[in-house]
């Protein structure tokens, strides 16, 4: 299921970090993973944000969340 209508970039982005296709609960799942490894590396859970460059950063702290991806 590429492009979600309702969660659109944040799917595609979750299928080809993932290297499959996904349901839209799994790619809710994957985001928080990703926001919670951040809390234990950071202190704060990540502001996620998918720039139009792909890369996917935590507008809170400007850090690249791509390692932890």
């Amino acid at each position: 299921m590429k492009a979600c209508t309702k969660c659109g970039e944040w799917h595609t982005s979750a299928e080809n970090k993932a290297g499959k296709d996904l349901s839209c609960t799994q790619v809710k799942a994957y985001w928080s993973g990703v926001s919670l490894r951040h809390k234990e590396a950071c202190g704060h859970y990540a502001q996620i944000r998918i720039r139009k460059d792909g890369r996917v950063v935590c507008m809170k702290c400007q850090q690249d969340l791509d390692p932890v991806l």
